[in-house]
């Protein structure tokens, strides 16, 4: 049996979903002997590519936030080797009085 399923999540299964539970409706004992498989596989089949959209979606969001991180991250870098460089100029200049 499928989970309780989201619309918003799921807006091309609902159809099939909907065929499902009328189908289960309908045949209370013949379910149990594979009356509504079909409609149940393609209901599966549905799910497994709305969660690879879903999947591919997240993963394009997760490179770019990776990638904006990465970026902060080197300008992080960048500003303490600049920070190091001016305190070394610093104490020579100290040094050097």
């Amino acid at each position: 049996m499928h989970p309780q399923l989201a619309d918003h999540l799921n807006p091309g299964c609902i159809d099939l979903a909907e065929k499902l539970m009328n189908c289960h409706a309908e045949n209370r004992w013949a379910k149990f002997l594979g009356k509504c498989n079909a409609l149940s596989e393609a209901l599966n089949k549905c799910l497994g590519a709305e969660f690879e959209v879903r999947r591919k979606q997240q993963l394009i969001e997760a490179r770019a936030r990776q990638a904006r991180f990465e970026e902060k991250i080197k300008d992080i870098r960048k500003d303490e080797l600049e920070q190091k460089e001016f305190e070394q100029i610093l104490r020579q200049q100290d040094k050097e009085t």
